[in-house]
């Protein structure tokens, strides 16, 4: 790639679960950050796909929390990142800054002119669409690359994310790139698990359209198991010893695990601990115990061979892990904070036993966030939970973080109004040693994540399942507010799963028909959102099969927009005659005459 490239680059490492992607490019990436690049990464999550648009958001995020901490590095630095806030107010203008701040929020510690002045936010559609935002992040990533600074955007586990983060990402940002006279300046590298990608994944067929590119250099890059010799290497470099003297090692370790690295590094590991290999005083050298080697008992699989090693932990560090692992990949700190008042936490606390798991390498705290060491750790430490016991944690997390919130049972009947509790919600006070307060809105998201696991067939009661679809509804209207539409649409359709259909009687508790207008209405905009007329087509029929005609004419609009955006014009007339009929409109059944129009 350091030759002189005049076009965009773009690198794809594929290679299964624990191959060592990730640790090839971030040694990669750190070298070159060394080296004067802007370096950013992030990762999409498995089970979270929804949340991919906040993942690329964050992405573009780092990059502006990179620029602002070089304001306080060398001269060079602080001059770049200066420039680099004025070339961004002047290159998207004040308006369009106050549309980005939303999805970007560092940009005001970055730029701390009056382009941020209420009178301009107010002026911005509350609601953008997500052509606008692609708009936006694209305007973003150019006007940086007129700064001649070479740039990495690294996105790893890419066979998580959903298809619109792929074409916003492979499609929309890189093809704009494209046409920059400074394309060459930019670098993207994206990994993922190709065990995970069949020929059907949205990622496979984007990456072919990579690479019939003239304007766009792909280069694949796989990697395979380790060799016999690739292992008898390592072992060689990291015991300071001869190779003849690991070559047996090498040879039982690349046996037993296929040359997996993970797996490998694991039972290299578990031999250290076990004084299969040890340090002997005398020698002043690494020696392996070489009878215990055809001995030693492995499991077939790394998964196995993972919780296999997790099985010595104590009841507590083990309880500790299996809550972080129902969080997903990684947790915020100030979450682990509020489980610690709840029954959830272990006998001591979660955080008593997080040092402990940061020794023994299988978490990691950086940022405000615990992390797993390795996404493969997560998956099967959560897995590895029988299903019942996981149900109900994910149930009782979800339980107790909610009750955090205004978004209970009473407080919602006593609001009166769906839309008032997503006026009012608040965050109960929750600071922490490590952070601030959570956002008021972010705690309520969480929760929904956790009864979303659990699922509509967990909770039998029915005024739990309305209190979870309304959860459900809010954080859907929050996404759709962002402009965050396939976020959205989970949530509303999630919403609808725990609502039920034919639930739209009201009890007076809550107002079931207007529950359940307003997630199939947000459903439909969703899907309008993302040009997904199938969709839009079930769920605006669900309405007009429900609810009364008056109350059912937003939903028209938004099957008619639907219709005229893929050019079905005959459609729209048929349904639009129809439509003004049921108004009592007379209309004839065919066009009148010539004589007749004189």
């Amino acid at each position: 790639f350091q030759t002189q490239s005049i076009r965009t680059e773009a690198f794809f490492v594929s290679g299964k679960g624990g191959s060592g992607k990730s640790h090839l490019v971030n040694k990669c990436g750190d070298f070159l950050s060394t080296q004067g690049w802007l370096v950013v990464g992030e990762k999409f999550e498995r089970g979270h796909q929804h949340n991919s648009q906040d993942i690329v958001c964050s992405l573009f995020e780092k990059i502006v929390k990179k620029l602002v901490k070089l304001k306080a590095g060398s001269q060079q630095d602080s001059e770049y990142s200066q420039l680099a806030a004025k070339t961004l107010s002047d290159s998207l203008g004040a308006a369009r800054l106050c549309a980005l701040v939303e999805y970007l929020p560092s940009i005001r510690d970055l730029i701390t002119e009056a382009e941020f002045d209420a009178t301009q936010a107010n002026s911005i559609e509350s609601n953008l669409s997500h052509w606008k935002l692609v708009s936006l992040l694209t305007c973003f990533i150019n006007a940086l690359l007129k700064l001649d600074r070479p740039m990495i955007l690294i996105l790893d586990d890419l066979q998580w994310a959903e298809a619109l983060a792929i074409e916003l990402v492979l499609g929309e940002i890189l093809e704009s790139i494209e046409k920059q006279n400074n394309a060459h300046l930019f670098l993207f590298i994206g990994l993922y698990r190709d065990d995970e990608v069949s020929i059907y994944h949205p990622l496979f067929a984007k990456i072919n359209c990579l690479h019939e590119s003239s304007n766009i250099n792909t280069t694949d890059i796989q990697l395979s198991a380790f060799s016999k010799n690739d292992l008898v290497n390592m072992i060689s470099n990291e015991l300071k010893l001869p190779k003849r003297l690991v070559v047996e090692l090498g040879d039982v370790v690349h046996k037993r695990t296929s040359g997996h690295i993970l797996f490998a590094v694991e039972l290299l590991n578990s031999m250290v601990r076990d004084s299969t290999i040890y340090f002997s005083m005398n020698r002043r050298q690494f020696h392996c115990r070489i009878d215990r080697l055809y001995s030693l008992k492995t499991d077939e699989t790394v998964a196995t061979f993972i919780i296999s090693t997790l099985s010595t932990l104590n009841p507590d560090a083990l309880k500790a892990l299996q809550v972080l692992s129902c969080c997903g990949f990684h947790t915020d700190v100030a979450v682990l904070e509020l489980l610690e008042e709840s029954d959830i936490s272990p006998c001591r606390g979660i955080r008593s036993s997080l040092q402990y798991l940061v020794d023994v390498g299988i978490v990691e705290i950086a940022g405000g966030l615990v992390a797993f060491a390795h996404d493969l750790i997560q998956q099967h430490v959560y897995e590895n939970i029988d299903l019942s016991q996981r149900l109900d944690l994910h149930f009782n997390i979800a339980l107790f973080l909610g009750l955090k919130t205004s978004m209970n049972s009473a407080s919602i009947q006593a609001m009166g109004s769906i839309e008032d509790g997503f006026k009012n919600l608040y965050i109960s006070e929750s600071k922490t040693a490590e952070g601030p307060v959570l956002s008021e809105r972010s705690l309520l998201s969480i929760a929904t994540d956790h009864i979303n696991h659990a699922g509509p067939d967990f909770i039998l009661e029915l005024s739990q399942r309305k209190l979870f679809a309304t959860w459900n509804l809010i954080v859907g209207k929050e996404m759709s507010a962002r402009s965050n539409f396939g976020c959205a649409l989970h949530y509303y359709e999630q919403g609808i799963l725990f609502i039920g259909n034919g639930v739209w009687i009201d009890d007076g508790v809550i107002s079931n028909h207007q529950l359940c207008l307003d997630l199939y209405e947000g459903a439909s905009n969703a899907s309008l959102a993302m040009r997904n007329h199938k969709l839009v087509d079930y769920y605006t029929s669900v309405i007009f099969q429900n609810v009364r005609f008056e109350r059912s004419i937003p939903a028209w609009i938004i099957l008619m927009t639907s219709l005229e955006s893929f050019g079905k014009h005959k459609e729209i007339v048929d349904k639009g005659i129809r439509l003004i009929r049921r108004l009592n409109i007379d209309v004839p059944p065919s066009p009148p005459g010539p004589r007749e129009l004189v």
